[in-house]
């Protein structure tokens, strides 16, 4: 029975967005990196004349545990693949296959990132249009990716920022960064994902001057969601921002 409600516990963490009928990928297992076994990724691509935006996730798990397949149950991904966002969820080794290097399971996850844009001419994705979420570690690659990396990123959804935040992710983000929604779900007795470690996210954008929107539960520090609105809707809205004004800079150049 313990077992049980530990899995439940951890699935809760994954993927706070998820649950509901599961959607399969247009490609399973695509490999990003010959480095590792877990070096692989589904791809939900989109038909079209024109190139997809992306939203690239990354599962939890306390960098021990999860798995890529998880999301396919996303609600975010079941509401607006149909409307033409292309999604990707990927695998990444654990702290057993590193000898314990928390950054270089991130900086190997950045991996995943430019194999999705040097690939997107075939997979109809638009590399000038990705966005990147995750949920408790992945709250933490997600940040990292976006900020310790110039991959391009357009916007970042963390979620569940979790302990280790200020060693893993305050340090590494930085002027110029691209834009993070943050949302913790949790109230202040959770201590793996304290809402004050995305108010610490919050606070480091607000002095580095990068634009950040965070939001939690009644009690928790944090502004609560406005009413009637969910956490994946708000963060859609804040993805199509910045890929909007991609796309107006881009007619601007040309």
């Amino acid at each position: 029975m313990n077992q049980i409600v530990t899995v439940l516990l951890l699935l809760s963490l994954l993927c706070p967005i998820c649950f509901g009928q599961q959607i399969p990928p247009t490609h399973r297992n695509l490999r990003y990196s010959k480095e590792f076994d877990r070096s692989v990724l589904d791809l939900w691509a989109v038909k079209g004349n024109k190139p997809a935006p992306l939203v690239v996730y990354f599962h939890g798990g306390g960098f021990k545990v999860g798995d890529k397949a998880f999301f396919s149950r996303s609600s975010m991904l079941r509401k607006y693949h149909p409307q033409g966002v292309a999604f990707a969820s990927v695998n990444y080794p654990f702290l057993a296959h590193v000898g314990q290097d928390y950054l270089k399971i991130m900086n190997h996850c950045a991996e995943a990132i430019r194999f999705l844009k040097a690939n997107s001419a075939k997979y109809n994705l638009d590399p000038k249009r990705i966005s990147v979420s995750g949920g408790s570690a992945g709250a933490i690659i997600t940040c990292y990716v976006g900020h310790a990396h110039d991959l391009g990123i357009r916007s970042l959804f963390p979620i569940q920022q979790p302990m280790g935040t200020p060693l893993l992710t305050i340090p590494y983000l930085r002027k110029g960064g691209p834009p993070i929604f943050v949302y913790n779900r949790s109230g202040r007795n959770d201590r793996v994902h304290h809402p004050d470690n995305a108010l610490f996210v919050k606070k480091k954008c607000e002095l580095l001057g990068v634009e950040c929107t965070a939001y939690g539960v009644k009690g928790s520090g944090l502004p609560v969601l406005p009413e009637g609105q969910s956490a994946s809707d708000l963060a859609m809205e804040f993805f199509r921002k910045s890929w909007k004004k991609q796309s107006k800079k881009k007619k601007k150049n040309d």
